[in-house]
């Protein structure tokens, strides 16, 4: 079926906003996440606590994956290793990816 260049035109537009839209409820469940562990290391809570273990075995994937890198497994400021400090920087510069990269009116 041939159609309309302006209504696959509409039909695109209707994909990539539902793909930015996807993308940015996982990028706010990661960032809860990520937001999370952080305020768990300052408070000093241990994964012998509830919370410390859900939160810390969600992430331990990603973390002990990247701790084996050498120097990423190293303390740097008070309880925050360079792996915690990469993902508090992927939080961060994420949307201003997304506001770099978006297209403008």
């Amino acid at each position: 079926m041939i159609q309309h260049p302006q209504q696959r035109r509409r039909v695109a537009e209707a994909r990539n906003k539902v793909a930015l839209e996807v993308m940015l409820v996982v990028y706010a469940v990661g960032a809860t996440i990520v937001v999370v562990r952080t305020i768990i290391l300052l408070l000093g809570v241990t994964d012998r606590v509830w919370i410390g273990r859900i939160v810390f075995g969600s992430t331990a994937l990603f973390t002990d994956a990247l701790a084996r890198v050498p120097g990423f497994g190293h303390q740097l400021l008070g309880p925050f290793t360079m792996v915690d400090l990469l993902m508090q920087a992927i939080v961060i510069l994420f949307p201003l990816g997304l506001m770099a990269t978006s297209p403008r009116p």
